[in-house]
C-alpha cells in the first residue's frame, strides 16, 4: 500500500541542514528524521546559491530547496500542488499556511507556531490573525503557555490547538558529574587558562527580550561573592550576520569594567554549542518576556547543568523549580538573579543534585523521539479525516 504524503514546510529563512539556522529549522532537522514510519515525508525549504537543489537530512528525509525571498511562497505552493500531499505542516509561518490551504483545499494543513511573533503586530493584528488561523485544520504549539495565549486571543480555535513540547538529542551533550566527564572538562578549562574558574553561561541571541542585561548587571554582585567567576555569553544578535546591534554594544559596555570575568563567544552552530555547556557550572536563562519554550533549557539539562531562569512563558513547564534548577519571578529577576547564581556557584552538591535531576528529566520528557512520535500521531489523525 502506498504511503500517504506528508510535507513539512520550513519558514524559508535558512538553508537546511546547515547548522547556522534558527531554532525552527533545528526542530525540523532533529525531529523529522525520528518520525516513525508511516508517511512519505518531504521537507521544503529555501535554496542557497551553489548548493544542491535537492538534498536530504541524514540521507533519509528528502529536502527540496526552492527560490527564497518574495518568490518562496509561490514556489512552495507550486511544488505542493504538483506533489499533492495529504498533510502539510508549515513551520512558524501561519500566513503561508493559510495561502497553502487556499491553494490545496483537499490537503490537511497545520501551522506549527513556535512563538506569538507571527500572529502579533507588526506582522498582523488580532483580527487578521484570527482570519489566517481559522481555515487551518490544526495548530501545533510547543507549550501549554503558548496554547493558553493563542486560546485567549482566539477562543474559537481552542479545539484545533495541540501541544507538542520540543526535545533534545541526549547523545549530543556530555553530561557533568562522572569522573571521565569532569576530567575532560578540567582539560578544556586548562587549555583556555580557566582552571579553577566557576563558569556561568548564557546561550542564545543577544536581544533585549532574552534579558542578557540582567545577568551582566549582576556582575558586581557575582564578582564580590565569587572572585573566580567567569561569565560566558555565547551568541550573537543574528544567526548568520555579524553586523553590529545597539543592544550588543550595550552588553559590552556593561561588561567593560569586568573584562577578566566576562567572555563573549560569537554565534556557535549546533551541535558545537555542546562544548560550551560542558564547561558551565550554571546556565542562566533570564528571558525578559514570554519565552514560548526555550531549547537552551533542555540543552542545559541534557548537560546536567542546573538552570537559573525567569518564569517567563513556558519555562516553568521545562525547569522544575528546586528540582532541576531555580525559577525566579520575572518582576524580581533583576534583584534575585545574582543571589540565585551565587547560591549555586557556592554549593557544588546542590549543583550536582539539580544537574543530575535535569538530565533525568530531559531523558524522560524532552527527547526528540517523543516529539516525533506525537507529531506522527497528530498527522495520522488528520490524514484519516
Amino acid at each position: 500500500m502506498e504511503k500517504q504524503k506528508a510535507a513539512v514546510v520550513t519558514p524559508g529563512s535558512f538553508y537546511i541542514p546547515s547548522g547556522r539556522s534558527s531554532s525552527v529549522e533545528r526542530v525540523v532537522e532533529q525531529m523529522i528524521p525520528m518520525v516513525p514510519a508511516g508517511f512519505d515525508t518531504r521537507i521544503f525549504g529555501v535554496r542557497e546559491p551553489g548548493r544542491p537543489v535537492v538534498g536530504s537530512i541524514d540521507g533519509v528525509i528528502p529536502v527540496h530547496r526552492l527560490p527564497g525571498g518574495a518568490r518562496y511562497a509561490s514556489a512552495v505552493i507550486q511544488a505542493l500542488s504538483a506533489w499533492r500531499p495529504r498533510v502539510v505542516d508549515v513551520q512558524n509561518r501561519p500566513l503561508l499556511a493559510c495561502k497553502i490551504k487556499e491553494a490545496l483545499p483537499d490537503s490537511k494543513v497545520v501551522a506549527s507556531i513556535h512563538s506569538l511573533t507571527y500572529i502579533s503586530p507588526p506582522y498582523m493584528d488580532r483580527e487578521s490573525a484570527g482570519r489566517v488561523l481559522q481555515p487551518l485544520d490544526g495548530i501545533v504549539v510547543n507549550s501549554m503557555y503558548l496554547k493558553h495565549e493563542v486560546t485567549a486571543r482566539h477562543p474559537a480555535l481552542r479545539d484545533k490547538i495541540s501541544v507538542n513540547p520540543l526535545g533534545v538529542r541526549l547523545q549530543d551533550f556530555t553530561p557533568r558529574w562522572n569522573p571521565s566527564s569532569e576530567a575532560l572538562r578540567e582539560a578544556k578549562l586548562r587549555d583556555r587558562g580557566w582552571q579553577g574558574r566557576r563558569i556561568v553561561m548564557y546561550a542564545g541571541r543577544l536581544l533585549p527580550i532574552k534579558g542578557v542585561h540582567h545577568l551582566l548587571a549582576a556582575l558586581p554582585e557575582l564578582v564580590r561573592a565569587v572572585p573566580d567567576v567567569m561569565v560566558l555569553i555565547v551568541g550573537s544578535p543574528y544567526y548568520q550576520s555579524g553586523r553590529p546591534h545597539p543592544y550588543e554594544r550595550y552588553l559590552h559596555d556593561l561588561a567593560e569594567p569586568y573584562l577578566g570575568h566576562v567572555t563573549f563567544i560569537p554565534f556557535v552552530s549546533y551541535p558545537a554549542i555542546s562544548y560550551w555547556y560542558h564547561l558551565a557550572d550554571v546556565v542562566a536563562v533570564p528571558s525578559a518576556e514570554g519565552e514560548a519554550f526555550g531549547l537552551v533549557n533542555v540543552e542545559a539539562m541534557a548537560s546536567a547543568v542546573p538552570v537559573v531562569a525567569s518564569d517567563a512563558g513556558g519555562i516553568p513547564e521545562i525547569v522544575e523549580n528546586g528540582k532541576s534548577g531555580i525559577v525566579l519571578p520575572l518582576p524580581s529577576l533583576g534583584k534575585q538573579l545574582g543571589a540565585a547564581v551565587i547560591r549555586l556557584l557556592n554549593d557544588e552538591p546542590l549543583r550536582r543534585e539539580l544537574g543530575q535531576a535535569g538530565r533525568l528529566r530531559a531523558a524522560r520528557s524532552f527527547q526528540w523521539q517523543q516529539t516525533a512520535a506525537r507529531w506522527h500521531e497528530l498527522m495520522q489523525k488528520l490524514a484519516s479525516l
